[in-house]
């Protein structure tokens, strides 16, 4: 077989039984920070533009906009909560994709099982399916992807949220080839568009590309079903070279899922080293803002095509800006409130006076996985700090107290205290859901 049936045949044969209670856990830890982090956008700019459009187009009522109230078809519920929950950027990550795995499939696989009247097991397989498919791919394709602009939420995951469709609808090898290609030629998604809303609309587009390219395949739509691995295909024009050793490794894989990473800022995950030591610091040390005379972080290079908006004028640019993260940290501001990034915090003089004295360099070679922040300050003293967020949680009950306090603080205001702890609930029992149509009515909210 080619790599393309390779991947859809561990798509098609992938069962319940065979996911480990690790994958399991972690795998509803996903669901859970995706409802938050889409619940809590339900308002933002992006959100009501793309909702507008929505509006304006009518369409069949068939899956629910979370925190909207209604429901709208599976390509535009697909489309709005894919857009939402990667509005604020605070949603998990994987580094086997350079990317961020649910947000592209959750909105895609949960649209298709409302109406499919799916149970919980079936959203949770698919789920699980899809991201790791993603993961897959990202490692057949390697670290150039990423590195060439390519958004891979967008790209990968156009591809993810076919996998998890697919899965879902019961497609064979051949369906399943056929919806990895109509995914494929549909996915895009570039760098370049960090710090504007056309980043979270990758997550949607993605989404609603999967969700279309397993149900065209589902009615007999064909399409390259070498896709991945054919010449002027999707791999070798996305990457520099493929590595069959990496593909066979990760499709020997038990999952990727235990291994995502969640965030507790709201800013972009490669910021979150650097904040997490800079705020150590000033923790440790009692630091405000004027005993400080500079600061200085080392990174990665590859966080300069990501993260280094040098002179963040918006909210959203300063998530994905080192200096003007680092900054509001040092200033005592709590980076996992969504609303503390906004215009008015970013440009004011004082937050800007302290950006100005942070700059960013480079390790002089790659490969470090780790932040170090050094603090100098006004006194002549000079402290440095060391941090690497890129390790999985080994605690998972802890992880899910940390998430379960994270939804809490992004759905309490939205949908109320009460419905809120409904949805907890309801995804922690998931797996136990003979029908996924509560959960659903949850989280639609008014």
């Amino acid at each position: 077989m080619n790599t393309t049936q390779r991947l859809a045949e561990y798509v098609s044969q992938r069962q319940f039984e065979t996911l480990s209670p690790e994958t399991i856990a972690v795998s509803k830890h996903c669901l859970l920070d995706f409802l938050g982090v889409t619940i809590a956008a339900c308002d933002e700019p992006l959100v009501r533009i793309v909702k507008d459009q929505v509006e304006e187009e009518g369409g069949h009522a068939h899956a629910t906009l979370v925190a909207g109230g209604k429901k709208v078809s599976l390509a535009q519920a697909a489309l709005v909560n894919g857009c939402a929950s990667h509005a604020h950027d605070y949603d998990d990550v994987h580094p086997a994709m350079s990317g961020h795995p649910t947000v592209p499939v959750a909105p895609a696989v949960l649209a298709l099982a409302e109406k499919e009247n799916a149970s919980g097991r079936d959203l949770i397989l698919s789920l699980v399916t899809g991201i790791d498919a993603e993961c897959i791919v990202g490692r057949y394709l390697g670290s150039s992807h990423y590195a060439r602009g390519f958004h891979a939420t967008a790209t990968l995951g156009s591809l993810g949220a076919a996998a998890a469709c697919a899965k879902l609808l019961g497609l064979g090898v051949e369906q399943t080839c056929n919806a990895f290609g109509i995914a494929a030629t549909q996915a895009a998604g570039l760098k370049s568009m960090f710090g504007s809303m056309c980043k979270p609309f990758h997550a949607g587009k993605a989404a609603a590309n999967g969700l279309l390219a397993a149900q065209l395949a589902a009615r007999g739509f064909d399409s390259q079903t070498s896709v991945l691995e054919v010449e002027q295909g999707f791999g070798l024009t996305h990457a520099d070279q493929l590595s069959e050793s990496n593909l066979c490794q990760a499709l020997e894989q038990d999952s990727f899922v235990p291994t995502t990473l969640f965030k507790y800022h709201a800013a972009c995950y490669l910021t979150h080293s650097a904040l997490e030591a800079a705020k150590a610091l000033r923790s440790e040390l009692k630091i405000e803002p004027g005993d400080i005379e500079a600061v200085e972080i080392t990174v990665n290079k590859g966080h300069f095509s990501v993260c280094n908006i040098q002179q963040p004028c918006t909210g959203l640019e300063a998530k994905f800006s080192l200096r003007g993260a680092t900054a509001m940290v040092l200033s005592g501001i709590d980076t996992a409130d969504i609303h503390q990034f906004n215009d008015a915090v970013v440009t004011q003089p004082a937050m800007v006076s302290l950006r100005d004295k942070i700059s960013v360099v480079a390790f002089p070679e790659q490969g470090h996985p780790e932040s170090v922040v050094r603090i100098l300050l006004k006194s002549g003293a000079e402290h440095t700090k060391e941090w690497d967020v890129a390790i999985p949680a080994s605690d998972l009950d802890l992880q899910l107290c940390k998430l379960t306090d994270k939804f809490c603080s992004l759905a309490d205001p939205v949908l109320g205290e009460q419905r809120a702890e409904r949805v907890v609930n309801l995804v922690a029992s998931l797996q136990n859901l003979e029908c996924i149509g509560d959960l659903c009515e949850a989280v639609r909210g008014s």
